[in-house]
Order: C-alpha cells, then structure tokens, then sequence
C-alpha cells in the first residue's frame, strides 16, 4: 500500500480495443496468433456490440481521448463496422490497425462515413510468394495493396508499417520504393521480434532477425536516412557514430511507474473477451472490466501487479541503458518475470560495442 500511496495521479487517457485475437493471416512471428483450433472458442468469446457500446460510454466519461482500434485483425470481427460506428460517434480520437486485406464494400462504406483519424497498415512483403512463405495467404500482397489504395482516399493519415523477419528481409528494399512511389509515403519497421504471449502459438526463434542482422538494419537505415539530408558531395563520407540520445540527469527525482513505461498509468488495453490490461503483452496482470465498470477496473489494476526484484545479472549490467527489456518482453521471451532474455541481451551487447563501450 505504502508504494501505491506514491504513485503519481493515473488517467486513462490512451485506450486500446482489442475486438479480436483471430486474424485471416497466419504469419510466422504473430506474438498472439493461437491455433486454428481454437478460433471457435475465440470468437464466443468476444464482446457483442452491445457490450462494446457501453464499454465506449464508460471510457468517454472516464476521460479517454484517444482510442486505437485493433486486433488480432480488427476486420475479421463479424460485428465489426457496427462496433466501430458505435464508438467513433462518441467523439474519440480513432486509430484502426489493420492489414489490409479484408477491406470490402461494407467495411469502407463504414470508414467514409466514419472515417479514422489515422490508419496504420501493416504489410509483410512485396510480393505474393513472400505472403504466402510468411503468412499462408495466396495472392495477400495483391489483397493488402488494393485495400491500402482503397483506405488511402479516406480523409485519415495514413502510415505503413512493416515487420520484418527471415523470410522478408529481402524485399524491404523494394516494399519501401513501391509506397514512397504509389503513397508517397514512408515505411515503419519492426525489426525486433517477440516470442507468442497469452497462449499464442508461433515460435519466432527460426524466422526472426539475428541479433547482428537487427543491428545492421538498424544502422544501415540511419545512414540511409541521414544520407537524404547531405548535400550528394558528402553522402559517401559518413562514419556512424551512435551516441545517447539524452541523459537523465536529475538523480534525485524518481519517476514512479507500474510497468517501468506509460502503461497503467496513462494507458491501458481492453482485451476482447473484456479484461484491462496495462499492457497488451501481460495479462498476469489483469482486471474485468464486464464484472466491475471501467472506472473500478481502472482503479484496482495496479493492485494486480506483482513485480519481482530486479535480476541481479541484469541490474549490475554495465549496459542496462541500453537494454529495451521490460515486463513485456521478459514474459514473451522467458515465458515468466524472473529470467534473464537472452536475444535481447545479445542484442544490447552488439549495440554497446557499437557504440565503443567495453
């Protein structure tokens, strides 16, 4: 309790609807994809429109602005454009992640009339072979292309993204020049991969990026990135050099945190069967929002989360800076709280050196 007492004021103001885990797409290195088998159970258990409704009033009169739209594939709920209708009418800031390749008459009708504030379009090639190697999806550039120049005339910022992995690290390359070309628009990569959470299936070990694969995609598309703002006398003359990005230096605050980042404090997830979570990745931690309202949900979340120490390998890491574990990734790659993540780890290690640390 004593801890609690400290935490600074909470505020539900970023809110995440997960209206499904099923997605049409089987991709490799999906952190929540579960099993064929059990999309049946899966669909029973999502929320009805009905449930969602009031879940929307409560959220707006707890002080939600912004509201991310998402899944699994937010599309594939059978429910989805009258679900999405209801809450975007109540005045919220509407982000809708989706892949694309489900976009139909119905559901863009629903969009133009309601149409997102922003949409982020996830695509995992540049081609159908590298659909159907990493996603089992025949012809699933051809889908995710043509549903992107469809959601593209919508009055709706959009933003491409892309993870990517073995099995489509050559056509980053090429997806890049095709939608700066057709959109004009930039590509935001994932490059580090996850492990399956909450009973996901997939197992990313054999089709994820090396450690030293990441690291050079990283470093190669800063140069590349810096190299459009030289004048071309001075393009092949750059030495990366990677520094510290800021410094905390006021020591002698503390910053009280849940989860080490904004989540539970700021942010939060509803799931699609109606738990809140702090964060998409961790549902050890978790309220019901169907049993108890939002705003009780809200409240007793924190007394959820259980913590443990710091690892004592990890703490007395000389590159603990750098390193991006959290809750989050320690549950998804460890599969508990307490070990130690070992890509994540290798990964950190490769970034110091490049950075000359010892």
């Amino acid at each position: 309790m004593k801890y609690l007492e400290k935490m600074p004021l909470r505020s539900p103001i970023n809110g995440t609807l997960e209206l499904t885990l099923r997605c049409n797409l089987k991709c490799k290195m999906c952190m929540f994809r579960h099993g064929d088998d059990e999309n049946a159970q899966l669909s029973n258990n999502e929320l009805t429109v009905e449930q969602w409704k009031n879940i929307g009033y409560q959220l707006r009169d707890a002080g939600t602005l912004n509201l991310l739209i998402t899944g699994g594939e937010p599309l594939l709920h059978r429910d989805f454009c009258e679900i999405y209708s209801n809450i975007y009418q109540l005045g919220f800031i509407i982000t809708l992640y989706t892949n694309a390749t489900l976009v139909n008459e119905q559901i863009l009708n629903t969009l133009q009339q309601y149409p997102p504030h922003r949409i982020g379009i996830t695509l995992y090639g540049a081609s159908n072979d590298t659909y159907n190697i990493l996603c089992k999806c025949n012809n699933g550039f051809d889908k995710a292309l043509e549903g992107a120049r469809a959601l593209s005339k919508l009055p709706s910022a959009l933003e491409f993204r892309m993870t990517v992995v073995q099995d489509n690290l050559n056509d980053v390359d090429a997806l890049e020049t095709l939608i700066k070309k057709e959109f004009g628009l930039p590509v935001t990569y994932t490059n580090t991969v996850f492990q399956s959470v909450r009973g996901g299936c997939m197992s990313v070990s054999q089709c994820r990026l090396t450690p030293e694969q990441n690291l050079n995609m990283i470093t190669q598309r800063i140069v590349a990135k810096v190299k459009e703002l030289l004048p071309p006398e001075r393009r092949n003359n750059i030495e990366l050099r990677l520094v510290d990005a800021c410094k905390e230096y006021h020591t002698n605050n503390v910053r009280y945190t849940l989860l080490g980042c904004s989540g539970g404090m700021d942010s939060y997830t509803i799931t699609y069967d109606g738990k809140l979570l702090g964060c998409q990745m961790l549902d050890c931690f978790k309220t019901d929002i169907i049993a108890l309202g939002f705003d009780t949900a809200w409240k007793e979340w924190p007394y959820t989360v259980r913590l443990p120490k710091s690892i004592e390998e990890c703490s007395s890491c000389p590159h603990i800076n750098l390193c991006q574990v959290c809750p989050g990734v320690r549950m998804a790659e460890t599969g508990n709280l307490h070990d130690k993540p070992q890509y994540i780890c290798d990964l950190t290690k490769l970034l110091a050196l490049k950075k000359g640390e010892d």
